[in-house]
C-alpha cells in the first residue's frame, strides 16, 4: 500500500503519508513502542490534551518490525508507521490512531553516532561504554521524531535537547542513555543542577525532554 507523504517528509523504502485528523474522532491512541519509559511520558504528556495512549498490542504483544535501513531519524520512523498501518489492517485496525516515535543520542565528537543506531548501541555498550568513548569533547543532543497516523494520514513532530555527557552514570527513574545525559539550562533559568536525567524526577525531565518537544509539535499541528 503506497500513500502520499505528508509535505516535508523524507522517503524511505515501504513508507506512507497521512492527513487531519476528523473532526470528533475518538482520541483513543496506540502507542507503538515496547519501552515503558516513553509508553509513561506518552500517556502523562499526552493525556492533557484529550489522548488515551495505550500500548499497541496485537494478541497481547508488541508487534515486532522489520528495522528499517535509514539514514535519519525521521525515515526510520515513517517506515515504522507504514509497518504499523499494515499490521493494523490486517487485524481489521486500519482506522486506528497510532504513534510512532523514534530518538537517537548524537555525540558531538563522533558525528551522527550513535544516532538512528541508538538501541543497538546501547544493547551492545552501554553507559559505560559511551562512558569510555568520551575525550575533552562531551557536548551531545538527544533529537526525537514522532509520527502519528490518524487513521487517514500522517503528522509529524521533531525535538532537540541539547547537553553533554557527564562523567559518571547516575542511576534513578530515566531510561536508555539518561543516566549519563545532561541537559543544557533552559532559557527561563530551569536546570537540573548539572545532573543527568537519571538523577532527577520524571517530571523534571519532562521540561526538557526532546521527546516532549516532538509530541508538542504534534499537539500544535493537529487540527482541534
Amino acid at each position: 500500500m503506497n500513500l502520499p507523504l505528508a509535505s516535508g517528509a523524507s522517503s524511505c523504502r515501504q513508507q506512507q503519508g497521512i492527513l487531519p485528523l476528523a473532526k470528533g474522532m475518538a482520541r483513543r491512541l496506540a502507542f507503538l513502542t515496547s519501552n515503558q519509559g516513553k509508553l509513561l511520558e506518552a500517556q502523562q504528556h499526552l493525556a492533557p490534551s484529550g489522548w488515551q495512549v495505550e500500548q499497541f498490542l496485537i494478541d497481547d504483544k508488541v508487534p515486532e518490525l522489520i528495522e528499517p535501513q535509514c539514514d535519519n531519524l525521521e525515515e526510520v520512523a515513517m517506515s515504522k508507521v507504514s509497518q504499523a498501518i499494515s499490521i493494523l489492517q490486517a487485524d481489521g485496525r486500519g482506522s486506528q490512531a497510532v504513534l510512532v516515535e523514534d530518538a537517537g543520542l548524537f555525540l558531538h565528537a563522533y558525528p551522527g553516532f550513535p544516532g538512528v543506531y541508538s538501541s543497538s548501541v546501547l544493547a551492545s555498550l552501554g553507559c559505560d561504554g559511551i562512558l569510555r568513548l568520551m575525550q575533552e569533547e562531551r557536548g551531545a543532543h538527544f533529537e526525537a521524531v514522532a509520527v502519528l497516523w490518524d487513521g487517514e494520514t500522517s503528522h509529524i513532530g521533531r525535538g532537540i535537547c541539547q547537553g553533554k555527557i557527564a562523567e559518571r552514570a547516575s542511576h534513578g527513574e530515566g531510561f536508555g542513555f539518561d543516566p549519563i545525559f545532561i541537559p543544557d539550562d533552559l532559557e527561563d533559568g530551569t536546570s537540573t543542577d548539572g545532573q543527568p536525567f537519571g538523577a532527577v524526577s520524571m517530571e523534571m525531565k519532562q521540561r526538557f525532554s526532546h521527546r516532549r518537544k516532538a509530541l508538542d509539535e504534534l499537539l500544535e499541528i493537529l487540527p482541534k
